[in-house]
């Protein structure tokens, strides 16, 4: 099945190779006009296309759907500052001693970063916060010296809870020049009419024409330009 970007631009060649043989024509008649004593004083014919509209029925074989380039899974900034209180909210107290608070925000800072890498290679969500939830768990009770298993198991789940609605999944979309489409008659045939669609295309014809430029020095130099 052809790539749609193809089709398109099949067609546009095809109508401007069919122009391109109009004009070699044109050309061959006007010689002919020359030859003959009375056509010669007639104007040659010449087609010429202003507006070309085109309405072409597709039917869509296969989407090719992308993941977006810069993927950026979290917003460090909130995301640390959303973790950083769910150590507040399951302790229940309203700020940490200074030197608990520091150690605590740097290690959600690093551990952040590495969740973000891991999101970036496309790991596993779930289980990429799992891994980030139950290492600053770990890193806190240490830190603490605190042996509470029910504390540990509020904050590993709260961690998880809380951050998964902070976490961005890759947003695909789809690549319409490298979608497959069916384009034969006998294929659209097939197709319920309500799965067809219509690409309508206008083409403007906009000459280009080789001019002769004689510099200065002599130097001759030909461009292709517009008309």
């Amino acid at each position: 099945m052809p790539l749609l970007k193809d089709y398109l631009g099949s067609l546009v060649s095809g109508i401007n190779q069919a122009r391109a043989m109009a004009d070699v024509e044109s050309a061959k008649i006007a010689e002919a006009y020359a030859a003959n004593s009375i056509l010669k004083n007639f104007s040659v014919p010449r087609f010429k296309a202003s507006n070309i509209e085109l309405d072409i029925p597709i039917a869509i074989d296969e989407l090719n759907e992308v993941e977006e380039k810069n993927y950026q899974p979290i917003d460090n900034k909130s995301f640390n500052s959303f973790a950083y209180n769910v150590f507040k909210d399951v302790l229940k107290v309203d700020s940490f001693g200074r030197k608990q608070s520091d150690l605590l925000r740097k290690r959600i800072a690093a551990d952040t970063d590495v969740l973000e890498k891991d999101l970036k290679a496309k790991e596993d969500i779930q289980k990429s916060l799992n891994k980030y939830a139950t290492g600053l768990t770990r890193f806190f009770v240490a830190s603490t010296n605190s042996d509470n298993k029910e504390i540990q198991r509020k904050l590993i789940a709260q961690l998880q809870e809380s951050l998964i609605s902070k976490i961005q999944a890759p947003k695909k979309t789809i690549d319409m020049d490298n979608t497959k489409v069916l384009v034969q008659s006998h294929q659209l045939k097939e197709i319920p009419p309500e799965n067809i669609v219509r690409i309508k295309m206008t083409l403007v014809e906009e000459g280009m024409e080789w001019q002769t430029i004689e510099r200065d020095n002599g130097e001759v130099e030909t461009k292709l330009l517009p008309e």
